[in-house]
């Protein structure tokens, strides 16, 4: 098994300000903060600042997709105060290896989203051997909607490479982490089941009933 799970929250919809409101309920049971990347598209990076002051022992992770300019995108990231940043899988071995250069001088982290890339399971030891923090594991949203999700992957990844430094996203939800329960990932990604609720308090208490 892997340590103690940890829960990131996606955070996808709505303004800075409704994530703060959000967070305000729940911050308490979540570890991660993820600004995700359609409020990063809609309203910039610079409110990421305001997030790490008012919640300053709390991970965040700005969703940047980083397909290109390794180096110079994650520097926008860090120098607003994210502690994670993450790239594509799919982006070439220098936009990576620039990224996790930014990442080391700042004290941060790289996470390699592996949306749409074809083999994760074999790309992931070249990344381990760049020093990658994080590989995720994530089901498109587009895809996790028609019930697509990333258990089947998750399972054969877990055989080769245990479940350290590693996370999952699209559609997680608490039936899904149940799911995982034999191979339990270091992060579980939890977007909509959350931030959708009329109870996000207690779709989060939900989430980590079944975590651990």
């Amino acid at each position: 098994y892997c340590k103690i799970m940890k829960l990131q929250l996606a955070f996808d919809l709505g303004s800075f300000q409704d994530l703060i409101l959000l967070l305000e309920q729940v911050e308490d049971l979540i570890d991660i903060i993820e600004i995700g990347t359609p409020l990063i598209v809609k309203e910039g990076v610079k409110e990421i600042e305001n997030i790490k002051k008012t919640f300053p022992k709390k991970t965040i992770l700005a969703d940047m997709k980083i397909m290109d300019a390794g180096e110079l995108e994650a520097k926008i990231g860090f120098d607003v105060g994210a502690d994670i940043v993450t790239c594509l899988g799919l982006a070439s071995s220098t936009t990576i290896a620039g990224a996790k250069k930014v990442a080391s001088r700042n004290n941060g982290k790289i996470m390699v989203d592996m949306i749409n890339h074809y083999n994760p399971i074999s790309k992931w030891p070249e990344l381990l051997e760049m020093g990658i923090d994080y590989g995720c594991l994530h089901t498109a949203h587009d895809d996790a909607v028609t019930g697509d999700n990333s258990i089947e992957i998750l399972e054969q990844f877990y055989k080769i490479y245990g479940g350290n430094n590693l996370a999952v996203a699209g559609g997680v939800k608490p039936d899904l982490i149940q799911g995982m329960s034999h191979f339990q990932p270091e992060i579980v990604v939890v977007g909509s089941y959350i931030t959708d609720s009329a109870q996000p308090r207690e779709a989060v208490e939900n989430v980590r009933k079944v975590m651990n």
